[in-house]
């Protein structure tokens, strides 16, 4: 029997090298990344799923990619086809989707060359909400097809199924989003908007205690304010658990002395739940115009007024991109990792 005392520890230099390998990896997929994030966009509901989507997408990459004997030929399909399989497979876990067979078509459908009676850019942006509306296989196929211009041949290959099937799902798809868009409906209407959902009023007192302590650069009033076995993740690089940790760690590396930053906080609604904007500006030129450079999201316990976790996107420029300018505020972004 294994005990505690026989496990064997990692040491600083093998952890050393697994982080600089992901650094590596992540650096190679940043000219695919933006539009990776495109494609969770679409099919989550609001910029935090979507953000969830893509760090689980790159680290299943990553155990993937360690694992491949040929050449990975077309990088931006092989991570939209593992982003599409965690989304379906979360779906079913959940219980949002029926095992539903795929189908080939029963009826002559037009041509997938044919001019789409939805334009390229309504379906990204105008009956973005809209597409929430529809059945899983039907809103990848859209957005594959439509959003992408992915061929019929690639699509099936993505999704595992034949050209046929996603040919007879893009064609209901298309038509149930221009009923839609004719009838003026929204997801939200249907019910479909996750982002709705209401934060007890515990979480909106945490947070502002949270933003007066990093106004303050208070550090330990910022690590009370945590539960003893909580935790930060830097989003895609870091995780701290424990007090010592996060003191330490990010709280100290952001409003410590040796800071090369000034960072103040404000607090904004943005897709369904207020969350934290830091300002950053170099500390040796104080009077230079602020940008926002960090978005941070609070998880509380429930039912206490502490912190069970809480997530700095510095290293997400999608999401920063998105909840700054959606807000239109001036903003910078950072790379997708640390050096």
């Amino acid at each position: 029997m294994t005990t505690e005392l026989d496990t064997p520890e990692l040491d600083g230099r093998l952890r050393g090298e697994l982080r600089q390998a992901r650094r590596d990896f992540l650096v190679a997929l940043e000219p695919v990344r933006a539009s990776v994030y495109r494609y969770c966009r679409s099919l989550t509901s609001n910029v935090w799923d979507a953000e969830d989507l893509l760090q689980e997408t790159l680290a299943k990459a990553l155990a993937d990619a360690s694992r491949r004997h040929e050449p990975i030929a077309n990088t931006q399909a092989w991570l939209i086809r593992i982003a599409t399989n965690t989304w379906l497979d979360s779906l079913r876990r959940s219980g949002r989707m029926s095992p539903a067979d795929w189908t080939d078509p029963g009826i002559d459908l037009p041509d997938d060359t044919a001019a789409d009676p939805l334009v390229y850019a309504a379906v990204e942006d105008a009956l973005r909400q809209l597409l929430l509306t529809l059945p899983p296989r039907e809103r990848a196929c859209v957005v594959l097809k439509d959003v992408f211009s992915y061929p019929l041949a690639e699509i099936a290959g993505i999704l595992d199924t034949t050209a046929g099937a996603v040919k007879s799902a893009l064609h209901r798809g298309r038509a149930s989003l221009q009923a839609a868009q004719q009838a003026g409906g929204t997801a939200e209407a249907a019910g479909l908007d996750a982002a709705q959902a209401v934060r007890p009023a515990a979480h909106a007192a945490v947070l502002r205690q949270l933003a007066d302590a990093f106004a303050a650069y208070d550090i330990d009033a910022m690590v009370r304010l945590f539960l003893a076995t909580g935790g930060t993740d830097v989003v895609g690089n870091v995780s701290e658990t424990g007090h010592e940790q996060i003191r330490t760690g990010s709280m100290n590396h952001t409003f410590g002395p040796d800071a090369a930053e000034l960072y103040r906080p404000s607090i904004h609604w943005f897709d369904g739940e207020e969350v934290i904007l830091l300002w950053e500006r170099p500390k040796d030129a104080p009077d230079s115009p602020e940008v926002v450079a960090d978005v941070l999201r609070v998880y509380c316990v429930e039912g206490e007024p502490l912190i069970a976790r809480l997530h700095w996107y510095f290293f997400c420029p999608e999401l920063i991109s998105e909840v700054a300018g959606g807000l239109g505020l001036p903003f910078k972004t950072n790379g997708v990792s640390y050096f």
